[in-house]
């Protein structure tokens, strides 16, 4: 009986693998998701803050704000007029 060909696992498999699925990504593309995750990360914790009575509802909206949205679109407006983040 011949024997199943093995298939390698282990941490530097999925390290390839991750490696590849991000190759495949261009930098726009990544770049919107984690600014989309940013965002959204902070507005759960604002949230969570202002349920837990750490900030007032006004405070939770500047918070998020001010951290959540702020940076990308300050890297945004830095671009010189009619230029498209680079590929």
């Amino acid at each position: 009986m011949g024997r199943r060909p093995q298939h390698p696992t282990g941490p530097d498999v999925k390290k390839a693998i991750v490696k590849k699925a991000l190759a495949v990504l261009d930098t726009e593309t990544l770049a919107l998701g984690l600014s989309i995750a940013w965002l959204l990360l902070v507005q759960l914790l604002a949230v969570l803050a202002w349920e837990a009575e750490l900030l007032t509802r006004q405070g939770a909206l500047l918070h998020w704000l001010a951290v959540g949205v702020l940076p990308p679109a300050l890297a945004l407006w830095t671009l010189p007029p009619g230029q498209t983040p680079r590929r």
